[in-house]
């Protein structure tokens, strides 16, 4: 589920574990937001030198002077994520450096929870990631800040298969769960993970910037519930139980099919793409940070998700991100064109997906 930074509207009324006492009353929503903001720079520095202990350092204290631990979560430890990432992005920071801010961001995580305590009366949440789905932090949080709200939450972390899934359900029965998704390419697998839950007898809440902003690929794989901010998941499970779900937008066959043949070919679309690569320069071109190849197979499931849901915007959004990072890394704009080429000879057959890297092309050349 996305954690917005705009949460301040719905601070928490949290206090810290009696074990760990304040030594300041609970300050005031705004007086909360300026300390926070305060520490914004510090923290941030804190995660760029890998200083884990000054990090910790920094949120604890904040608590101890009266903010929010909400707040704290989702307008310090949020924020400063996105900007590791638009860091990352433009080759300010190394992977490594990115890596190393995003586990002291999950150890700062588990000490705002260490802090607070509830009992958990509200209901019980089990929250996971979707199959393949490799980013927790934000789903880490969204359980942190759940928890604040008095709802006993189990989170089963990365990836989770649908099989282990399921039968958690099954022996838990818990009143909700909460997939969440960071990357689209998840989700035309996860249809079934859906309807599995749900025939436990489960709802199903749906939250990540993977389902898009405004939530049509949730509704496209039929959940009971989106939420597009922590707030708004907090808002959702106040008004449990939920009516029953819009029925989900029916498989269109055309689509589907050209889902299958995009994933079918995905092998030999990155050879493909390879072979045009190294015969016009010669040397690899490294478009992001991790092997050619691998880089090569996400924009093969992008365009494979674009084709499953009809959205044409799907892979030209990715298409325009890696762009950008691939100017970062030094890679000529003729290297990204190429794989699209690549791409398009061995799809000749496919109309959407033609479609698709003909927006893809407009997106690298920085057109909308």
């Amino acid at each position: 589920m996305t954690s917005a930074a705009s949460a301040t509207s719905t601070p928490s009324t949290s206090t810290p574990s009696t074990s760990t006492p304040s030594t300041s009353a609970p300050l005031s929503a705004s007086a909360s937001t300026e300390a926070v903001r305060a520490a914004a720079d510090e923290y941030l520095d804190a995660l760029g030198r890998g200083d884990e202990l000054r990090a910790v350092e920094l949120v604890t204290g904040l608590l101890d002077a009266g903010s929010s631990p909400q707040q704290v979560l989702l307008e310090l430890v949020t924020p400063a994520q996105m900007c590791v990432g638009q860091l990352w992005e433009s080759g300010r920071w190394s992977v490594a450096q990115e890596h190393a801010a995003t586990c002291i961001a999950e150890r700062v995580v588990a000490a705002v929870g260490a802090r607070t305590r509830r009992t958990g009366s509200r209901g019980h949440v089990v929250l996971s990631c979707l199959d393949g789905e490799w980013h927790a932090l934000t789903a880490r949080i969204v359980g942190e800040v759940l928890k604040l709200h008095d709802w006993r939450v189990t989170f089963l972390g990365a990836s989770v298969p649908p099989v282990h899934l399921v039968s958690f359900l099954h022996q838990h029965g818990p009143d909700v769960v909460a997939l969440s998704a960071t990357l689209p390419i998840r989700l035309p697998a996860a249809r079934q993970t859906v309807v599995a839950a749900q025939r436990t007898g489960t709802p199903v809440l749906a939250g990540g910037a993977g389902f898009r902003a405004d939530g049509c690929f949730a509704r496209s794989l039929g959940v009971d519930a989106w939420a597009p901010t922590v707030p708004d998941a907090v808002a959702l499970l106040d008004r449990l139980p939920w009516p029953e779900p819009a029925v989900p937008r029916p498989a269109d066959a055309g689509a589907e099919a050209e889902y299958a043949g995009v994933r079918e070919r995905r092998g030999r679309l990155v050879v493909a793409a390879l072979e045009n690569l190294r015969s016009g320069s010669g040397l690899p071109v490294q478009l992001a940070d991790s092997a050619l190849d691998d880089d090569l197979g996400q924009a093969v499931d992008f365009l494979a998700a674009a084709a499953y849901f009809g959205d044409r915007g799907l892979f030209a959004d990715h298409v325009g991100w890696l762009a950008r990072v691939s100017a970062s890394r030094g890679a000529s704009e003729a290297a990204l064109a190429g794989v699209l080429d690549a791409f398009g000879a061995e799809l000749h057959d496919f109309p959407f997906a033609q479609a698709c890297l003909d927006a893809g092309r407009e997106a690298a050349a920085g057109r909308p």
